[in-house]
């Protein structure tokens, strides 16, 4: 199977197939600046319509045009200029620096700590960590032994992203192959749950509304979180050239991305049926309100401000420091030959460039919205 970046097949060619949807945030007024932004269909990553909901946007003098992109194709459409900025991760970086080395990780606030999980169907055989530690296992020996029965099994998830990158990586962690020792099959996740519930494979791994289907329909969590791999870390993605000559503009996108976080931790019902309604317009997850205020804070975390940023993701003591999800990347994307070279972090990760520029702008310890 071919992996989510076809990209010497042609990079520049997909513009008119990716836009599955757009909406913006309103009529523009005088003096605004226009931000294409692209989005995908998960509870996480649709967090900016609140914004263009608020008028939160256009406070801070920008017009925030969203398009809704599968999560496979996000990287093309910054890399192509399509949009001039979307919310991706670190992974998806790594993945297309080189033959897209404009492109950059800009600034990430968004650990997706547990929200990954690798699901199996009850009929499968397979066992969860859980059985295993029920058995009398340690936790670690059971995280191995749970990934060891994988061998000779048919697993769906999308390679070539984040998803794709946690079932290489945890095979890897007991020297299983990917393509020697598993069957991977390669498609989009809403694609692979239809076909997982249709009783294709023997595991799935997706995003969080697609984990969500899939437990109602009543499979079971084999491993999840960092027993998969370090967490992805969502954040802003774009091109060096915009960030460059678009500075101010992406630190107020950035600026009004932690106002609406800081809304919804405070109001956790209103935005969870903001967002669900959308998402489940866009999939066929069935997300509820509690379903999104059970993971919120919980599978994944949302940093309120650049303070908790640094804390969380920036200084090597956090707990989901970025350079290791970023070596990971490099070792599970080398492994699959899906990049030639590892992406160098000095290149592509500004994170740490960014905070400066934001804390001197607006501060370090905001709150309120």
């Amino acid at each position: 199977m071919q992996t989510r970046h076809a990209w010497k097949v042609g990079l520049l060619f997909v513009v008119g197939t990716l836009l599955l949807a757009a909406c913006g945030t309103g009529t523009a007024q005088p003096g605004t600046e226009k931000v294409r932004m692209g989005i995908s269909p998960f509870q996480d990553t649709l967090l900016p319509i609140i914004g263009g909901q608020k008028g939160w946007f256009a406070q801070e003098g920008l017009d925030v045009q969203l398009t809704t992109l599968a999560w496979g194709d996000v990287m093309t459409a910054v890399a192509s200029r399509s949009v001039d900025v979307a919310i991706n991760n670190t992974t998806g970086v790594v993945s297309v620096v080189h033959v897209a080395p404009d492109v950059v990780y800009w600034y990430p606030y968004n650990p997706f700590d547990q929200g990954s999980a690798l699901l199996a169907r009850p009929s499968s055989g397979l066992k969860t960590v859980k059985d295993y530690e029920a058995a009398g296992m340690s936790h670690t020996d059971a995280v191995q032994a749970a990934f060891k029965q994988l061998k000779g099994r048919r697993i769906i998830t999308a390679l070539g992203t984040d998803m794709g990158k946690e079932v290489v990586s945890a095979l890897q962690s007991v020297n299983l192959d990917y393509k020697s020792d598993v069957k991977i099959v390669d498609m989009d996740p809403d694609l692979g749950l239809a076909a997982f519930l249709s009783g294709t494979g023997d595991a799935y791994l997706g995003g969080i509304p697609q984990r969500t289907r899939a437990m109602k329909e009543g499979m079971v969590v084999i491993a999840s979180g960092p027993d998969l791999a370090p967490p992805p870390i969502n954040g802003f993605v774009t091109t060096k050239t915009y960030a460059t000559s678009h500075q101010d503009s992406l630190l107020k996108l950035m600026h009004v991305m932690f106002r609406i976080i800081r809304y919804c931790d405070a109001n956790r019902s209103d935005c969870g049926n903001a967002i669900t309604t959308y998402l489940n317009q866009k999939t066929g997850s069935q997300m509820t309100v509690n379903d999104f205020t059970a993971f919120w804070q919980n599978w994944e975390h949302y940093d309120l401000n650049a303070s908790a940023v640094q804390r969380d993701i920036l200084d090597p003591s956090g707990y989901s420091y970025w350079k290791k999800t970023w070596d990971q990347d490099n070792s599970s994307l080398l492994q699959q030959k899906a990049i030639p070279g590892a992406a160098a972090p000095a290149d592509f990760f500004w994170g740490a460039k960014i905070q400066q520029l934001y804390t001197a702008k607006y501060g370090s310890s905001e709150t309120g919205f």
